[in-house]
C-alpha cells in the first residue's frame, strides 16, 4: 500500500500555507473540490467532511431530521462506522445477509424486510464491487424507500455504465489513506436533493439543523 499524494500536491499545500493568513477550514479550496467532485461523480451537491465516518454520521442525522426515526436496513458485511451512524442517530438497524457473488445485500431479503418503519436501505459497495441490481432499485422505488450508498471503497465503479453513488438519495465516499484516493483524511456526502444538502451542510458546521 502506498500513498497516492504526489510531490505536486505537497508543493501546492506548502505554498498555500506560506500565504498570508491561510484559511484552513471550509476554504475556497474545499468549495472548489466539492464542485469538481460533484461534476466528476454526476451529482448536484457534495459536502466535504473529515472522514467517511463523518459523512455517514451527517447523512443519518439528516435522514432523522427530515424523515423521522424508525428502521434502517443494513448489511452484515460493512464497516463499523456505518452501523454506528445508524445507532447514534436513534435508528434501529435491521440486518440483512449478503450475496456471496457481489458481497452486497441479498436483494430478496432486503425487500422482505421493508416495513412501514423503514426509513432507508443503507447499502455498502465492498472493495470495488457493485452491490446494486435493477431488481433492488425497482423494489425500493415501488416501496418508496430511499437508498443510501456507502461507496467508500468503490470510487469510480459503475452499474450499467453509471457511477456508483448516483443511484441513492445520498452517497458517501472516504478519502482515507487505504482507499482509491487520499486527501490525507477526508470524506464526502453527495446528493441531488437540495433539502438534504442544506441539512448536511448545517450538520457539518454546527452539529444541528
Amino acid at each position: 500500500m502506498r500513498n497516492n499524494i504526489v510531490r505536486e500536491d505537497l508543493d501546492s499545500l506548502i505554498e498555500y500555507l506560506k500565504g498570508t493568513d491561510p484559511m484552513l477550514t471550509q476554504s475556497g479550496n474545499v468549495r472548489a473540490f466539492e464542485k469538481e467532485w460533484s461534476e466528476w461523480l454526476g451529482v448536484k451537491h457534495s459536502v466535504f467532511v473529515n472522514s467517511g465516518s463523518s459523512a455517514n454520521l451527517i447523512t443519518m442525522a439528516a435522514l432523522r431530521e427530515l424523515r423521522g426515526g424508525g428502521q434502517v436496513i443494513v448489511p452484515t458485511l460493512t464497516w463499523v462506522s456505518d452501523i454506528a451512524s445508524v445507532l447514534q442517530n436513534g435508528f434501529e438497524p435491521v440486518f440483512v445477509d449478503i450475496d456471496e457473488r457481489t458481497l452486497g445485500m441479498d436483494v430478496d431479503a432486503v425487500l422482505k424486510k421493508i416495513t412501514k418503519k423503514t426509513r432507508a436501505v443503507f447499502l455498502t459497495h465492498i472493495l470495488g464491487y457493485n452491490a446494486l441490481n435493477d431488481k433492488l432499485l425497482r423494489g425500493l422505488k415501488k416501496a418508496g424507500v430511499p437508498l443510501i450508498e456507502d461507496v467508500c471503497e468503490s470510487h469510480g465503479a459503475t452499474h450499467k455504465g453509471r457511477k456508483l453513488g448516483t443511484f441513492g438519495l445520498v452517497s458517501n465516499f472516504s478519502f482515507y489513506y487505504a482507499h482509491h484516493m487520499s486527501t490525507v483524511e477526508g470524506g464526502v456526502a453527495c446528493t441531488d436533493d437540495p433539502e438534504f444538502y442544506e441539512a448536511m451542510r448545517m450538520l457539518r458546521s454546527h452539529g444541528m439543523v
